[in-house]
């Protein structure tokens, strides 16, 4: 009888040592998981630098966007896609006498949207402020050349600076309007011009 008793105490001792082994192991499981989880987050909210050819401006991008600098093929100082369709063309114009900024924007805007077989969702000229510098803005709608069945979002943001004026342009499918339209905020909140001010 004192042997059962005695091999009954080693199995408990056993089954509760391999219960705090299997808890044990949960646990670190679970700790590698947070952390694993954690990283992940952490990378996707690192954020990207792209500076333009003529080294005049630069923007800070988060890396959820997936963007990537290509080399312009036109007359863009910057270009910036990604893989799920945003693309973001930078270009620079010199400043324009005698005729006012927002004379300037409204016929590149009748000019612009002439280019487009179909376009819809015309905006108004925006006005609003970008570092300090007086910029419009106007966005639209329109569809792909290539297929006619894809929607697109097409924003662009002129901004006038002593060293000329800036145009950016943004698009991305606009199924994806509400999932990308933080971009556009975060492009003009983080947009850096490195021209020496007058």
């Amino acid at each position: 009888m004192e042997k059962l008793f005695e091999l009954r105490n080693k199995l408990n001792i056993k089954k509760i040592a391999l219960t705090a082994i299997i808890i044990l192991v949960i646990i670190c499981l679970i700790f590698l998981t947070l952390s694993i989880i954690k990283h992940n987050k952490k990378n996707n909210n690192l954020n990207s630098k792209f500076i333009s050819s003529d080294n005049s401006i630069s923007v800070e991008l988060s890396n959820k966007y997936n963007l990537s600098k290509y080399k312009s093929v036109q007359d863009y100082i910057l270009e910036l896609r990604s893989p799920n369709n945003i693309n973001i063309f930078f270009s620079h114009k010199d400043l324009i006498e005698n005729r006012t900024f927002n004379d300037i924007v409204s016929s590149d805007k009748k000019f612009y949207i002439e280019n487009f077989n179909s376009y819809s969702n015309l905006s108004d000229i925006a006005e609003l402020t970008v570092n300090g510098y007086p910029a419009y803005s106007y966005s639209f709608h329109y569809l792909d050349s290539k297929d006619e069945r894809t929607p697109y979002y097409l924003q662009i943001l002129w901004i006038e600076t002593e060293n000329g004026y800036y145009i950016i342009d943004i698009e991305f499918p606009l199924n994806f309007l509400d999932s990308n339209s933080s971009i556009i905020n975060d492009l003009i909140s983080n947009l850096t011009f490195s021209f020496i001010k007058q």
